[in-house]
Formats: structure tokens, C-alpha cells, sequence
């Protein structure tokens, strides 16, 4: 008898699973953000990838970096870290907007990896990126796209290849890259029982 009852459930997995493979994950609405904004990423135009950012990332990466700088732990690390956004003080940092914060903190990044603008165009020109799958998590207030995507790209001698998974945020119809998603989220337990 159960084995009766398990051929049809057995039959709806395998469709499910078959109809999903066959989607063509380039099609999804938030693909078209996560290639921009990789590709935005790698050409060092932080400004462009920021505004695709969701703002809650934006301002829990700023808050992250300022609570490191107040535990370095001595006053040339704290002026050092503070120095690589281009400013002379933990208050200063403070009162950065988190976008001009975002721009500032990985073209300070940069600057330590000192790389030049042959490689960089190199870098570039050779970017590729595929996207591997999409799935999404519908909750009862937002949504949100897990994108899994594997990039290439030429570094002079060197093919660099990476697999990343990039989660995005709906916010009135439109997809954000939201850096957050993927730390442990607590929310409010709702009850649904009358």
C-alpha cells in the first residue's frame, strides 16, 4: 500500500525537479542585477555597483567597519584604517554617508593591491559571468533571488575562476543585492494559530 502512495509523490518531484532545470535562469529579473553588479565590481566603478546595493547592506557595512576601527588595538592601526577612506578621523568616518562610505572603503582596498590600469582593463575585457541558478524565498512581506554564478577572467598569465552566491532583495518591484542575507536572521515569530 505505501508503496502506491509513493509512486505519485515520486512522480511530482520529478516534475518539479524537471520543469525547474528547464527554466533558463538568465531570464530572471535579478540575474541582469548581479551580472551589472559584478561587472560594475571588477571595473573598480564602486559608485555604479553601490546604487544597486540594498540600503540596510550599505549602512550595516559602514556600522562594521566603524565598531573595528573603535577595537583596533592601538592607535596606529585605528589612524590606518581610518586613513585608507581618505579621512583623518573616526568621526569623520562616522559621518559618511554609507554610499560615499561603500566607494571609499573598496577603492582603499584597491589601492593596497596596487593594480594597475593595464590589468585592470585586462581584467575588464576578459570578465566573463554565467549564471548557474536562480532560486527564490517568497515570505509573506518581501521576497528574495539566491544567485549562484561562476565568473572568469584573465589575470596576465593566470585565468582566475570563482563560484559565488549573491542574494537579492525585492524592494517595490525592484531586485537589490543585499550583502546581509546571507548571515543568520532572526525575526519575530508569528502566530498563525486562531
Amino acid at each position: 500500500m505505501a508503496r502506491f502512495l509513493l509512486i505519485p509523490l515520486l512522480f511530482q518531484l520529478l516534475s518539479f525537479n524537471s520543469a525547474f532545470a528547464q527554466a533558463d535562469p538568465n531570464q530572471h529579473e535579478a540575474t541582469k542585477v548581479v551580472v551589472s553588479y559584478l561587472r560594475f565590481s571588477m571595473a573598480q566603478e564602486f559608485g555604479k555597483s553601490a546604487a544597486l546595493l540594498d540600503e540596510t547592506s550599505l549602512n550595516a557595512l559602514h556600522l562594521r567597519f566603524i565598531e573595528r576601527v573603535k577595537m583596533a588595538p592601538t592607535i596606529d592601526d585605528e589612524m590606518s584604517m581610518v586613513r585608507r577612506l581618505d579621512k583623518t578621523s573616526l568621526r569623520e568616518v562616522e559621518a559618511m554617508d554609507p554610499t560615499d562610505f561603500y566607494v571609499a572603503y573598496h577603492k582603499g582596498l584597491q589601492q593596497r593591491f596596487d593594480v594597475d590600469q593595464e590589468l585592470l582593463d585586462q581584467i575588464v575585457a576578459t570578465t566573463s559571468v554565467k549564471v548557474m541558478s536562480v532560486a527564490e524565498e517568497v515570505f509573506a512581506d518581501f521576497e528574495l533571488a539566491h544567485v549562484l554564478v561562476r565568473t572568469r577572467h584573465d589575470n596576465r598569465d593566470k585565468e582566475v575562476s570563482s563560484l559565488d552566491l549573491i542574494t537579492l532583495k525585492k524592494y517595490d518591484g525592484i531586485w537589490k543585492v543585499h550583502l546581509n542575507a546571507m548571515e543568520p536572521q532572526v525575526r519575530d515569530k508569528v502566530d498563525t494559530a486562531e
